[in-house]
């Protein structure tokens, strides 16, 4: 019975902890449109590094995070795919490189008293643990075609 009981403890913990981690996934892709004009998902869209030769016009700015083992070529299929869904048709890269992100705190308990505006948080002893994640990036501009 003791067994049992301990058992289920160790369940409801587990289940407790993949939950709290589930729900504070880091967005993967960041999309901020630069015009009120909303456009339609295109069949394809283009990474370009350089030049781009035809007159085009910025859209928004894109962002897409990718973990270190991921390579380049998989981020950058991750990275079109998703500005193809926002109505781009081209992705002009700016940035790229590693990152560390905070995820989040390990031994801080928090209390919901009178619902999630009023949670308080309890440090716990020993202090808090930091638990960030590594993280590789491209970033740029969304960009759509003039004329097309």
């Amino acid at each position: 019975m003791t067994i049992s009981i301990a058992r289920l403890g160790f369940f409801c913990v587990a289940l407790f902890v993949w939950g709290c981690a589930s729900s504070s996934q880091i967005r993967d892709f960041t999309f901020i449109p630069s015009t009120e004009e909303a456009f339609p998902e295109v069949q394809e869209a283009r990474l370009y590094k350089s030049g781009l030769g035809q007159p085009h016009r910025v859209i928004g700015e894109v962002r897409i995070l990718g973990k270190p083992d991921e390579g380049q070529e998989s981020l950058e299929k991750r990275l079109l795919e998703e500005a193809r869904k926002v109505g781009a048709q081209g992705v002009v890269v700016l940035k790229t490189g590693q990152t560390v992100l905070d995820v989040g705190r390990a031994g801080i308990r928090r209390e919901l008293v009178g619902g999630a505006s009023s949670a308080k948080e309890t440090p716990l002893y020993p202090p808090p643990i930091a638990i960030e994640e590594e993280r590789i990036y491209i970033g740029g501009l969304a960009i759509r075609f003039i004329g097309t």
